[in-house]
């Protein structure tokens, strides 16, 4: 007889009943998902590790008297795991044998699982299998082939970890849960950032998966559907896993996998193992590992620390990414958000949250909606306990201008109308018991409500966007007024300033200076010249390697136009950078002249240009500042003229050698104040025009009745910038306002406010993990290609008998 959900809870009442069922189900879905070769045969072992019910006692008979051998009769009694009836006793099955059993194979590699993070099968898939787009899946040799020498894979379902060591078990129930289709591949197409999945292979010709669809046709027979199994499993993962939670840590796998150098990850598996009271080194002493942290982890892979680590809670694994980080042991340079890369898209939970780390540490964030403010005011909730009159009179003190006929609505009020910075400073700060709770709330160290950064943190582990960069002209403004203070105190000032005083500011100006215009010349001629579309990482500034290739493109441009004064390389004078941006206005007017040199090949140029009509594709040379518009072309030209006209003409960089000769006069003072006019001038210019790397931050945002965005932002010294949204260029792979970016104002490539944007990439151990990602293999076989991706964005329903294709 069929039961009902309702039934099936009635009869497994007690939660562990109900958790032994999920983890009979974790070790049937696993042996489902795996990979096994075409003489994979099932050992007595595994098929002896379980107990039917006599409901599945009975269709095994059923099985047999098909022809099926018994081994594999007994296994798709476990691989089907319920019908009518549950096929498999849970109750009188031994978890830790049928674990174990399945552990043996995996260890054995009789059963295999791909590992799916890092580089490897990346890598790997690029140089060894014939992959183009398009492809969906490859043959059982090939995945063989992919899959020697690589490690077994780690995933986790409920407690059950798979990986190098088998099965080990967690102390955290994660869901993680394996699986053939894996991430492999970036298209041809430059315009397509995703990285597309590929089918891996099992064996078909294997005795169990031959036979399968017999047994299928058997049960079948008694009855089309299946009981409500399927749903009571849902109901109890639910009440199991809670997918609701907005802190599940289920993404922390993809970030250890994927956002950690081997090396990083060796630190953070030591760090675990001397401060986790002894639980980590349980685990490894289970597996006759006994040591030095350091001893013990030296020769393990990526893939062993992994399984290791994840047998650990995610508050843990928490607190050991953020203390390797605050230790300065990781290093994760300010600015830098780590996410995952070839995993990037996995996602947990109702909200959909995955993991980042930060110069801050790890957070879990969502990408489905803006859980941040949610989160404090939780938080100011739980400082503040509303259920004790103490604390609802203090807070109700603390939100006395407040607007609000209750003391939550007050609250409400005060939250939307403060910055998060300044509502977490008043009341977090407000008394030592708030800072302990949200340190205790937050998973922050017991000595953090002393640190001066604990507003800072607790903003960042809320989800708020990370501050952004310092101005990075902050230091030269600051030295820049100082000298003009010195000046004015020299010209008609009482107390001039001594020729020590002014020496050693003038000094560290003139390496601000430097620095300031270096850094941005590389910038512009970067930003102008290199074809961004085409780019491995489009629109992404990488200054320890762009660098490099913008100054031998101005020492061609220079060698060409017969100027044999100016030199350029990794060492600039200040002569060669304040002519350096004319000749490279210069060099960029010689190339409108002569712009058909540098169109776009048609095979370049994306699927989608000019298949349809609302989406625009500007980029159709391979020289950006070719496709901007006329007036932005002649204003950078003239500006960047200009700034060369203005710092040569005033000797810009002949001043260092007089500015730090011995004693001044008023007529000196008078030449340095000229010196400074101009190179303020100058490098406001280089501001206003956006050719130096500054970031804009959100300031607002307006959405009307018809969807349409209006994102307003700004950077350091006032410049605002508008994004209207939908855009007609939204399919460019311009840089997101998620991360700081970088708007050359003066570059437009669409009226009235289509302009560059790029971001920076820092140079980490994380970077240079990711060094020469994505991959891309020329484009070949273009029609195929056609069909290919209509397919893909089409399916095949069944109706009447007949197929017809209708919108996915």
């Amino acid at each position: 007889m069929l039961k009902s959900k309702d039934e099936l809870l009635a009869e497994y009442p007690d939660r562990a009943m109900r958790e032994k069922i999920l983890l009979v189900s974790a070790l049937s879905d696993m042996l489902t998902t795996c990979i096994i070769p075409n003489n994979y045969r099932v050992p007595t072992r595994l098929h002896e590790s379980f107990k039917l019910t006599p409901y599945g006692e009975e269709k095994a008979q059923l099985f047999l008297r098909k022809r099926i051998p018994y081994p594999e009769a007994r296994l798709m009694c476990l691989l089907s795991f319920s019908w009518v009836d549950l096929l498999v006793d849970p109750m009188e099955t031994s978890i830790a044998d049928l674990r174990e059993a399945v552990s043996d194979q995996i260890r054995q590699r009789e059963i295999i699982y791909p590992f799916t993070f890092g580089r490897l099968l990346y890598d790997k898939a690029f140089d060894t299998l014939d992959i183009s787009d398009g492809t969906y899946g490859i043959n059982l040799a090939d995945t063989l082939s992919l899959l020697d020498d690589t490690p077994q894979g780690v995933f986790q379902e409920y407690t059950f970890i798979t990986g190098p060591y088998g099965i080990l078990e967690s102390r955290q129930w994660r869901y993680y849960t394996p699986s053939r289709s894996v991430s492999l591949y970036h298209c041809s197409d430059v315009s397509c950032s995703k990285i597309h999945s590929i089918d891996l292979a099992t064996s078909r010709e294997a005795s169990i998966n031959k036979r399968r669809g017999d047994a299928s046709k058997i049960l079948r027979t008694e009855s089309e559907t299946p009981s409500a199994w399927s749903s009571f499993l849902v109901q109890i993962f639910d009440e199991t896993i809670n997918p609701d939670r907005d802190n599940a840590a289920d993404g922390l796998i993809p970030l250890l996998g994927d956002a950690l150098t081997e090396a990083e990850l060796r630190i953070l598996t030591c760090w675990l193992l001397d401060h986790t009271r002894g639980e980590l080194r349980k685990t490894f002493a289970d597996l006759g590992m006994r040591g030095r942290a350091e001893d013990l982890t030296k020769d393990l892979s990526r893939a062993q620390m992994m399984q290791l680590c994840l047998t650990l809670e995610d508050k843990a694994l928490i607190q050991g990414l953020d203390g390797i980080v605050r230790e300065n042991a990781v290093q994760v340079p300010r600015g830098e958000v780590r996410r995952p890369k070839v995993n990037g898209g996995s996602r947990f939970g109702k909200f959909r949250l995955m993991a980042e780390l930060g110069h801050q540490g790890a957070r879990i964030m969502s990408d489905s909606m803006n859980l941040a403010p949610l989160r404090l005011r939780n938080l100011v909730e739980r400082m503040y306990r509303v259920d004790s009159v103490d604390d609802r009179e203090e807070l109700d003190w603390q939100l006395r201008s407040e607007a609000g006929e209750t003391l939550e609505a007050r609250l409400e009020s005060y939250l939307s109308r403060h910055s998060p910075e300044e509502a977490a400073k008043n009341l977090i700060l407000a008394r030592k018991s708030n800072a302990v709770t949200a340190c205790e709330v937050l998973g922050l160290p017991d000595d953090f409500p002393e640190d001066p950064n604990l507003v800072s943190a607790v903003l960042w582990k809320l989800g708020f966007p990370s501050p952004d960069l310092s101005d990075t002209h902050f230091d030269f403004w600051r030295l820049h007024e100082e000298m003009e203070d010195m000046v004015r105190a020299g010209v008609a000032g009482p107390l001039p300033p001594s020729p020590e005083d002014f020496r050693g500011t003038a000094a560290n100006y003139f390496v601000q200076l430097e620095n300031t215009l270096d850094d941005s010349l590389a910038f512009t001629v970067w930003a102008l010249t290199n074809d961004h579309f085409a780019d491995r990482k489009p629109f992404v500034y990488s200054p320890e390697e762009d660098k490099g290739e913008s100054y031998i493109w101005l020492q061609q441009a220079a060698e060409a136009s017969g100027d044999a004064v100016l030199e350029y390389g990794k060492k600039n004078s200040l002569y060669g950078l304040c002519r350096g941006f004319g000749r490279l206005g210069g060099q960029l007017k010689k190339i409108s002249s002569e712009r058909h040199r540098w169109g776009r090949p048609s095979e370049e140029f994306p699927d989608w240009a000019g298949r349809q009509p609302l989406l625009k594709f500007p980029f159709r040379h391979t020289t950006p500042f070719l496709d901007l518009t006329d007036a932005s072309r002649e204003l950078i030209v003239n500006r960047l003229q200009e700034i060369s006209r203005i710092l040569v003409s005033n000797n810009v960089h002949e001043a260092r050698n007089s500015w730090l000769h011995g004693g001044r006069s008023t007529a000196d003072f008078d030449e340095v104040r000229t010196s400074l006019t101009a190179i303020r001038q100058a490098v406001q210019i280089m501001e206003d025009c956006g050719f130096v790397r500054m970031n804009f931050s959100i300031v607002s945002q307006q959405m009307d009745a018809y969807s349409r965005s209006i994102t307003r932002y700004t950077r350091p010294r006032g410049y605002s910038y508008e994004l209207h949204r939908p855009s007609q260029y939204d399919w460019l792979g311009l840089p997101t306002f998620k991360t700081p970016i970088h708007v050359m104002t003066a570059a437009s490539f669409s009226a009235p406010n289509h302009f560059l944007r790029f971001r920076s990439e820092i140079r980490s151990a994380y970077s240079e993990m990711w060094t020469n990602y994505p991959r891309r293999k020329s484009r070949s076989q273009r029609p195929s290609q056609a069909v290919t991706d209509a397919s893909a964005q089409w399916k095949v329903v069944s109706g009447s008998g007949e197929d017809a294709i209708s919108p996915a």
